[in-house]
Order: structure tokens, then C-alpha cells, then sequence
């Protein structure tokens, strides 16, 4: 298949059928030829990342957008223009053009001007209104830019929103029940992490071709969520739960440095994702996983207040994400919160009954939001005082080229 081709129907299916962009590209990348992968992943990616910011630069030159498939065509085809100095100028117009042809060849002539008007005359101009501009060139919506203002202040703001297109290398963690961090280094296929002792970044390939993979000695991992199992220290022999795992990363995590001695209870409530934690313990030879379908919100069937330590992973907005999931900024609503926050404070309420005396909570999120992180651990705290604040953070995705985190560590004083 034609690579530009691909890219233009993977870019419909991810915006316009809700497909997941990392699945979309495991499950379809192989019907690419070898070399030309790379490129496509990077286009691939690299629209989605800046879709606002691309439609900005050409929609004013049309009196009415043409159908959805050549909609991304144009977007990707004005990101070329925009960030590829590899690729030139008049090929990228003459494939788009090309392409236009087999899917709507009455569109050609308008692809074709909106290119090369876009190549003669270059970027449009930002508007006047600095966070209107930031948040354009961000592809934000601006109520999120004006919210991260609000909260963490101007010169944060600014920071996240640039970093939000920026892209990172694969993150992945060492097994260090089957691997040698050190050993793997001397390959030469990854470098050092910055936060996590067990985090190694991916120099070259794609991690979840290789055969450390395949062999159980490496996960992909963003390196700010692997800081939950470092938090929570878990250590052998002792009983974990895990109330909303899926799809596991963070219990697998656990048991590593556990060295596969004690109890991990963990779980989801739909049942096809706790197969993936099945599937992902089975990978990695870890044996005391204990993945069960369970209502977080009710935990029906597991002991109260005996558990060493217990994680609440909650189901969050995923801002702090996107610039390594960009599919997340194409269907942000402002009205999700008005659900997760009474769901996550339901979850972090009932969970904390399961912590023994002297036993470890946390709290954790993938989200830049104090209502969703700070403004829940403060109201829990208050409204349970058996339980006390050891520690918290919010990892900016700035400091350290990470994901957005928040984790929060407590402490239950008497059961």
C-alpha cells in the first residue's frame, strides 16, 4: 500500500471512527514496507499532534471544508510542508494530489491550490490574544490552556503547552527479575532514565518488536508511571491491591520488585482488560498476580483493612498524557470531569478501607489537574483522618521529558 495512503486512512480511522492510535498503528504498521514505517509514524503522529494548529493554517482558504478523508490529507499534508525539511515540498503536493484522485477526484484542484497557496505564502499569522496563540499552536482547546493558567500559573502553562508537542522516546522498564539494566545498556539500543532506577529510553526500533520484549526482560512503561511502584515499595511477601490495574503495567511493576513473593490483588471491572493483566504476568513470568473483574467502587469479596498496601490508579482526563497519546486532544470535553471526579473520590474512599494499620495508600492520576489530584487528596485527608500525607508530586512533563503525573502517598495510622 501507498505509505501516504495509509497515513490518510489510519488518520480517519483514529479521528474519525475513535480507533486508539497505538493500537491503530501495532495492529496495521506491518502492511507498510520496512522503510517506509518510520515516516509514516512519524506523519501519523505528528498530525494528530498538531491538528488545530494545521487546520489553522488552510481552512480560511476554502469556502466549505471538502469530506472528512480529505480533510486529513490536507492536515497531513500542510504537517509535511510544515516540520519535514527531508521531504520536498513538490512531492508531498504531488502525491496529495494523487491521492485526492482515487478518493474524490473533483477535489483535486482545491488540494492542489490549498498546497501550493500554503507553500508560497508560508504560516498564518498567530491571533493577537497570547493564550488564544498558545493554545493554537499547542492544538488546545483554549479553556485548558486558561484552566493550567489558573492553576499552576503563567510560566508553567507555558511550559506544558510546549511540551505537549514534543515527542519522546519509547520508555520501557527493565525486568529485573529476567534482565540486567546494565547489560541492556551496553547494547547500545537504549540510554538512561531520569526519574526511575527500572527505566530504560529506546534509541532505535520499536520495543515491542524486540526479542527483550518478547522474552519478558523489558515493558514499555512511561517513566513517571513507573514512580508508583517506587512509591508504594512494596516488598516481598507482602499483600498489594491494585484496584483499577488494567492493563497492568503497575502491578506487573510491583511484582518485579517484589521478586515474585507475596500477593498482588489486582483488577478491573470489564473482563477483556483483565486478560491483559493475565496476559502481560504470563509474559514476564510473574506468578503472584491475582487479576480478578471487580467494581472499584465496591470491592465486593476482598477483606477489609488487610492490605499492606493499596493503589488507586483512578480512571482520570489524561491531560498530562498527550503528548505521547495526541488521539486524546481530538475528543477533550470539559463536561468528563463533572463524572470522574465523584467516581475517583468513590474509588479512593472505598479503597482506603482495605489499608491495614501502618499500611500504604496512593493515589495516583495521569492528569495535569488539582481538581482532579491536589483538591481529592485534600477533601479525602480531611474527611479521613485515620490516614495522614507522606508525600506528593505532580511530575510536569517539562522537567523531565515524562508523561503529566500526579501521585500522592499516605499513610493509615490506626485501623
Amino acid at each position: 500500500m501507498n505509505m501516504r495512503e495509509w497515513c490518510m486512512q489510519a488518520l480517519y480511522a483514529i479521528c474519525e471512527e475513535h480507533a486508539y492510535s497505538n493500537l491503530y498503528l501495532q495492529k496495521h504498521l506491518q502492511q507498510l514496507e520496512k522503510q517506509d514505517r518510520s515516516l509514516a509514524v512519524t506523519i501519523v503522529y505528528g498530525t494528530l499532534q498538531n491538528q488545530r494548529y494545521l487546520r489553522y493554517q488552510w481552512e480560511t482558504m476554502v469556502q466549505r471544508l471538502p469530506n472528512k478523508r480529505i480533510i486529513h490529507l490536507i492536515d497531513m499534508s500542510i504537517y509535511q510542508l510544515m516540520f519535514l525539511d527531508g521531504v520536498p515540498p513538490y512531492a508531498v503536493i504531488h502525491e496529495a494530489v494523487d491521492l485526492c484522485g482515487k478518493v474524490s477526484p473533483k477535489a483535486k484542484g482545491m488540494v492542489n491550490g490549498v498546497l501550493r497557496r500554503f507553500q508560497r505564502e508560508g504560516k498564518r499569522t498567530l491571533p493577537a490574544d497570547e493564550w488564544e496563540a498558545t493554545a493554537l499552536q499547542a492544538s488546545l482547546p483554549k479553556w485548558l490552556v486558561q484552566m493550567w493558567k489558573s492553576q499552576y500559573g503563567e510560566t508553567i502553562c507555558r511550559k506544558i503547552c510546549q511540551s505537549m508537542n514534543q515527542i519522546h522516546p519509547q520508555c520501557i522498564r527493565v525486568n529485573r527479575m529476567k534482565a540486567d539494566k546494565e547489560s541492556l545498556l551496553a547494547s547500545k539500543d537504549y540510554s538512561c532514565g531520569k526519574l526511575s532506577e527500572d527505566a530504560l529510553y529506546v534509541e532505535k526500533g520499536n520495543a515491542a518488536e524486540s526479542e527483550a520484549y518478547k522474552n519478558g526482560w523489558i515493558s514499555i512503561q512511561s517513566e513517571a508511571s513507573q514512580m508508583v511502584a517506587i512509591w508504594m515499595d512494596p516488598q516481598p511477601g507482602e499483600r498489594i491491591l491494585d484496584v483499577c490495574s488494567a492493563p497492568g503495567s503497575k502491578a506487573a511493576h510491583m511484582a518485579e520488585r517484589m521478586n515474585d513473593e507475596g500477593e498482588i490483588i489486582c483488577g478491573d471491572i470489564h473482563p477483556h482488560r483483565v486478560e491483559l493483566i493475565k496476559k502481560g504476568a504470563q509474559r514476564l513470568s510473574l506468578h503472584i498476580l491475582d487479576a480478578r473483574v471487580m467494581d472499584a467502587t465496591l470491592l465486593e469479596g476482598i477483606e477489609d483493612a488487610s492490605f499492606d498496601g493499596v493503589l488507586c490508579d483512578v480512571p482520570c482526563s489524561g491531560y498530562g498524557v498527550m503528548g505521547r497519546k495526541s488521539d486524546l486532544k481530538l475528543h477533550i470535553d470539559p463536561q468528563t470531569m463533572d463524572t470522574l471526579i465523584p467516581l475517583q473520590y468513590a474509588i479512593l474512599c472505598k479503597a482506603s478501607t482495605k489499608v491495614k494499620e501502618k499500611g500504604r495508600l496512593i493515589y495516583s492520576t495521569c492528569t495535569l489537574n488539582r481538581k482532579e489530584n491536589e483538591k481529592q487528596v485534600e477533601r479525602f485527608l480531611k474527611e479521613h483522618p485515620r490516614f495522614s500525607l507522606r508525600k506528593e508530586q505532580t511530575f510536569f512533563p517539562f522537567e523531565q521529558g515524562t508523561d503529566g503525573f500526579y501521585i500522592a502517598l499516605m499513610s493509615c495510622e490506626e485501623a
